[in-house]
This record gives C-alpha cells, structure tokens and sequence, in this order.
C-alpha cells in the first residue's frame, strides 16, 4: 500500500519529481560515461603494454638490471644456462603461462650509407611478436596503436630474421623510400657487451609505431638473434610471460618469485604495469583517476544538493499532507517510509532512463569515429566510449545511496516539528519535538 502511495504522490507532484529526476539521470550519464571513458584508456593501456610493446604480463630481469643494465649490461643479463635454469624454475607453472618471449635492448647507430641517426634497438622474439600481434583482445583494445601493416605482417621476422622494423619517422628522416624493402641494406652499429665496437647489415622490410610522439624517431624493432650478433652474444635482458586470459596476474607473480627464489642468483619479477617498466602507464592512469575522482565528488554533490532542494521544498509544499498523515494515524517511521520510497522509485525510474541513454550516447560516439590526438601520441586515435555493466551498477549503487539517505534525513529533520504546526501549514524546521505523538 505505501508503495502504490508512493508512485501516486511522485505523478501527483510532477513538477518537483521531474527537476530532481533530471537531476539524477543527468549525474548518472555523466558518470557513467567517464567511467567508460577511463576504462577503455585503462584496457587499451594494458593491451598495449602486454602485447605491442612485448612486455608481457610478467617479465623477468637480473636484480637491479632496470638501474643498472646500460651501466654494466654483461652482469645484468641472463645467459643461455641461466635462460634453461629460469626455464626450469617455471616448470610447474606452464599451465598457467600462453607463451614466452625474450628481449634485449642496446642504444646504437643506424646508417643507409649517406646518413646516420642514433636509436635504441630493441631485439624481441620473433614467434613471441607474431603472437602477440594477432592476439583479438589487440584488434579490439588498442587497434589504433598498431600500423595495419604490421597485424598483416606479424609472421615476416619468423619467415626472415634479416628483416629490421623501423617508424614511420626514422624512415622520414633517413630518406628512405617506400616500399622499404627496395632500399639498398642498412649498417647498425653499436657496443657489444664487453664494450667493443660492432656492426652488422640488415634488411629493411617492415615499419611499426610505438605509438608515443617522443620515442617514434627512436626505436628500432631487430630480431633477437641478430642483435646478440651485434653485440656478440647469447644472453637476454629480460624474459616475457604471456599469461592465459583466465590466471590472476598477482597470485602468479607470488608462485613464480616463490620458484626463482631456488635460482642462485636474484631476479626482479615486474607486472606490466609497474612504474620500474611501465611509468607511462603509471602516470596516465594516475592522471585519469585523479580526474575521475574529482568528477565523482563535484557530480555526487551537486546531485545531493539537487535532491536535498528539491525534497525540502516539496516537504516544504506538503506540510498539512504529512500532517493529516500523523494525524489519521501514520508514524513518524511511516512517514520516513513513504517519503524514502517515493525517492527509491524516482531514482529506480531514473537510472533506468540515464541506462539507455548512457548506452546510446557511447553507442554514438562510437559510431561516429571521432579522432583526436592525446598528449604524447604520435597519431590521432578514436575517442571510443566502452559502456561496462559494472561501471554503470557501481554509479547507480552510488546514486541510489545519496538519493535514499539524502530523503531520509530531510524528512527526519521535517518531523522534529510538532503535530499542531504541521496541521497549521507551518513550514518552520524546529528543533522541538512532539511529546507523546511518536509512539
């Protein structure tokens, strides 16, 4: 019965049930459309963490080789016993673990004979690269942040080791031409592990996008193997893990520093995303959250102000109807009762609303292919909105919870004010209680 009251009193006071109706729907789309926004940043960020930048969920380095290795890179490396040892050492954990690669990475010079132009080269696992380039959660997180070129290509470095990768801005810079396989073979030079001067040739064949403005006249993409002929050796700086999709990156972590702790010398075991490896990731989400959070305080306020407002007017509006209420017999927690599920129903109905509209909108902007350029990209990306059930069931939760106790208290504080004075229309917020009609 008090919920058939309640639906009844929201149509019979449209006025005040529509701004405060707005009100909510308005927060909830807002919020729920920057937490779309923030968690596409976030799964895009990860996705290319993992698999274009060849991170892997997990890698593993020599202790302190993050601080150390360009230092001294012949102590921090891994060689190929300590590789098998490693190898073994994660035996147990293979059902957890999709594929491996292994990196190493050297600052060098790169030359086409008429020019040259200093860059870091980075050696990767040329079946880890082609895995991961085809890998769906790419295509649909992070297609923006891989030439197309290189998805069509992702087997070219297991079909020719030769083949070296370079951006679309090195090519700009040294003059080559395109196809880039028509040039003439390149000479990369840099030290070797124990400091002396080599060089190599190499075949141009592929280009890539590192996707960040300031190192895209930088890196340089080789085969491992014909960069441990650069600089002669056999040894890794890191080794990758391609975790499947349902094994918890943290608990994996635990068990595999549990293992390497056999090993006789210490490693480092890193996510993905930790700021030793991954400060660029560090600090957008950081940057994003803060933005986020303060969105969320200045949204939930105005949206409690809103309902506060209107519900103190409405009471305000309704002094006599609550009146006759206690009058006719209702309880002061009657009263509460009605006037709270009057506000359940309305941000129920709300929310319902701002569901489909929040749905809609994203639906849009999607459609739309709106591109622009963030801070530090080297090509513009979609503005992509990924509407998520969990996002959207947090924000309603959130709002549901202000509308509720913000109704609950107003009405409270309204029945402080004795029973003659509700039944006189007086509107005056006392602090004097009625005596005996509570009970």
């Amino acid at each position: 019965m008090i919920w058939k009251f309640a639906y009844r009193n929201l149509l019979r006071n449209k006025r005040r049930s529509l701004s405060t109706g707005v009100a909510i729907t308005v927060g909830f789309v807002g919020l729920n459309l920057l937490g779309a926004y923030i968690y596409r940043s976030k799964m895009a960020l990860d996705t290319t963490s993992v698999y274009s930048a060849q991170k892997g969920h997990v890698s593993i380095y020599k202790k302190d080789a993050i601080e150390q290795y360009q230092i001294k890179p012949k102590k921090y490396v891994f060689s190929v016993e300590e590789q098998e040892q490693v190898k073994k050492a994660m035996a147990d954990l293979e059902s957890q673990i999709e594929y491996t690669g292994q990196q190493i990475s050297v600052p060098g010079l790169f030359s086409n004979g008429t020019k040259s132009h200093p860059v870091v080269i980075y050696g990767f696992d040329p079946v880890a690269y082609q895995k991961s380039l085809t890998q769906p959660m790419l295509l649909e997180w992070a297609k923006d942040w891989v030439l197309p070129s290189q998805r069509e290509n992702a087997d070219l470095f297991v079909r020719n080791p030769e083949t070296v990768s370079i951006t679309p801005k090195i090519a700009e810079i040294l003059s080559f031409k395109y196809p880039l396989k028509d040039n003439d073979t390149i000479q990369i030079a840099a030290r070797s592990l124990d400091g002396d001067l080599n060089a190599i040739n190499a075949e141009l064949g592929a280009e890539h996008t590192t996707g960040m403005q300031f190192l895209e006249d930088t890196v340089v993409l080789i085969p491992i193997k014909k960069v441990q002929e650069l600089l002669a050796t056999d040894a890794v700086e890191s080794i990758s893990i391609y975790l499947k999709p349902d094994v918890s990156i943290d608990k994996f972590i635990t068990q595999l520093k549990e293992k390497l702790s056999t090993l006789g010398y210490p490693t480092d075991v890193y996510r993905f995303d930790a700021p030793e490896i991954n400060a660029l990731h560090q600090g957008t989400m950081g940057f994003l959250y803060v933005m986020g959070g303060f969105f969320l305080f200045l949204i939930c306020t105005a949206v409690s102000l809103t309902i506060i407002n209107s519900l103190t007017m409405g009471i305000i509006e309704r002094t006599r109807e609550i009146g006759t209420l206690r009058a006719v017999g209702f309880k002061s927690l009657d009263v509460v009762k009605l006037f709270v599920r009057e506000s359940v129903l309305l941000s129920v109905i709300s929310m319902g609303i701002g569901v489909v509209i929040s749905f809609l909108v994203s639906s849009a902007v999607n459609a739309a292919n709106i591109r622009f350029f963030p801070p530090g990209a080297s090509a513009k990306i979609q503005f992509v909105l990924k509407w998520n059930l969990y996002i959207a069931s947090f924000v309603f939760v959130l709002l549901f919870t202000i509308s509720v106790l913000s109704s609950f208290f107003v009405i409270k504080n309204k029945l402080r004010t004795k029973l003659i004075a509700l039944l006189n229309d007086s509107s005056t917020f006392g602090d004097d209680t009625e005596d005996g009609d509570d009970a």
